[in-house]
């Protein structure tokens, strides 16, 4: 687990570095009658945001493990609401503390080994306070990191056989990060209106749940890991000002654009990432299919990559683009009918694709992509001395990112880039046979239906490269 959240924090550094990178190399400071400060107050924010769970459980007997572990996946929609109080320490630096409230549809299974049961799992509330720590990378924008206490809520589940276990509460803790910048940009003025957008990822207790009904005397234990990705719009009481314009205030102006850059040119990159993926599962036997379940896994994943780029105005630009991953995704296959588990791996990854891109700034580029992804999966051993082969998935992927140049805190290397992407692939649904010991189909197979979703920090070679930096900063 330290791994995994280490990990993330990494992510979470990179990614908030390189999206505050592309907005505040769009500015050069104004003069600064007397530095005031408006990140100073009250806050209040409401939005919404996409999150996945995976979950650790088992069977239990009289309190004490009966089954092996299986990982179990879920994923869904939700709205939050927040508020808080930010205090500007210094012209750079803002520390704060807040609470918010999550409600939405996370949804996904658990699956008793013992019993032949499954049920439907759903974390529908979650409630946080923790605290921040900000860098203004620019006046008007902040780069920060959060962590804190969370109370998670799931929701009582039914069992296939009628056995049923009550809600849940959970404690547990998240760490995460984001970015918050003033809505002065594209021509948009909304004074005290700002917008955020953050990575979290909680990790809540163990507890087991004693079964009402039919299975009576046992349990089902669970160790949940919910992360999100949100965007909301923040009010700001106290920031009743506009950037560059009301006297004391040390926000920047825009500077001017300048055409010299070309982003026409070859590519190479290599870096890291983390994913999740969550299947719909279930058996075939005689062409009837099982009760369908949702599995989850998760891992890293290292990644190398080549495009390459047209500049078709100063502000667009089109490319194309292929790239690989090799890692360690990995979860379960688990069937409640047949009692069998296995151990499900994602090694690898292939995607070939298109991307438009918008020159925020001349040395940066926020972009979307899309294209075909094609997925390597393991061959799974059951529990039972069963098995199924290696599996090959054709799919599509969406996805989208920021990419800029490293000159930045006084880093100077010109032809590199850094960018951070964020892609979910959708695969399609193979049936695999299940094969006994001497590799005899057993007359039963297993489709699964694959989502990866994956976070990604690379850096960046640009054989083409070699313009001036034109914004200060």
């Amino acid at each position: 687990m330290k791994k995994f959240l280490l990990g993330s924090v990494a992510l979470i550094a990179l990614s908030t570095a390189a999206n505050a990178a592309d907005l505040a190399a769009r500015y050069t400071k104004a003069p600064v009658v007397a530095p005031v400060s408006n990140w100073t107050g009250f806050y209040v924010n409401g939005g919404f945001g996409y999150g996945l769970m995976s979950t650790d459980q088992h069977s239990t007997t009289g309190g004490v493990v009966s089954s092996l572990d299986t990982r179990m996946g879920g994923r869904g929609y939700f709205g939050t609401v927040g508020l808080g109080y930010d205090y500007q320490l210094t012209p750079a630096w803002v520390v704060g503390v807040f609470g918010d409230a999550q409600w939405g549809d996370i949804r996904g299974d658990l699956i008793d080994l013992n019993n032949n049961t499954s049920g439907r799992l759903k974390n529908d509330a979650a409630y946080s306070v923790g605290a921040r720590l900000g860098y203004l990378v620019a006046p008007n924008v902040l780069s920060y990191v959060n962590a804190g206490y969370s109370y998670g809520q799931f929701k009582g589940s039914t069992f296939t056989d009628g056995s049923t276990i009550g809600k849940t509460h959970r404690d547990g803790w998240f760490i995460g990060g984001g970015v918050e910048n003033d809505l002065n940009l594209l021509g948009i003025k909304a004074p005290g209106w700002f917008m955020k957008t953050e990575y979290r990822v909680t990790e809540y207790d163990r507890q087991n749940s004693d079964y009402a009904g039919p299975a009576a005397g046992t349990g089902i234990a669970f160790k949940p890991y919910v992360q999100t990705v949100s965007t909301s719009l923040v009010y700001r009481f106290n920031s009743h000002v506009t950037p560059g314009t009301d006297p004391g205030t040390p926000f920047y102006t825009k500077a001017a654009r300048s055409p010299a850059y070309n982003w026409t040119g070859f590519y190479l990159a290599g870096g890291g990432g983390y994913g999740m993926f969550s299947a719909d599962q279930h058996t075939v036997t005689g062409g009837i299919n099982g009760i369908d379940t949702r599995s989850g896994g998760r891992g890293y994943f290292g990644t190398v990559a080549g495009g390459y780029d047209w500049q078709i105005n100063p502000t667009w630009v089109v490319g194309i683009f292929g790239d690989a991953q090799f890692g360690d995704i990995r979860g379960s296959l688990a069937d409640a009918a047949l009692g069998i588990t296995g151990r499900l791996k994602n090694d690898t990854n292939y995607a070939a694709g298109a991307r438009l891109g918008y020159l925020i700034s001349p040395n940066a580029l926020s972009y979307v992509n899309v294209g075909y992804s094609h997925a390597e999966f393991k061959g799974v051993a059951f529990n039972d001395g069963t098995s199924i082969g290696k599996s090959h998935r054709d799919g599509w992927f969406v996805g989208g990112g920021v990419e800029n140049d490293l000159n930045l805190l006084g880093i100077h290397a010109p032809g590199w880039f850094m960018k951070t992407e964020y892609r979910v692939a959708e695969y399609d649904r193979k049936t695999s046979d299940i094969v006994d010991a001497a590799g005899v189909s057993t007359g039963t197979g297993i489709a699964f239906k694959p989502y990866v979703q994956t976070v990604q920090t690379s850096l960046v070679y640009r054989f083409n490269w070699g313009s001036p930096v034109v914004a200060k900063y």
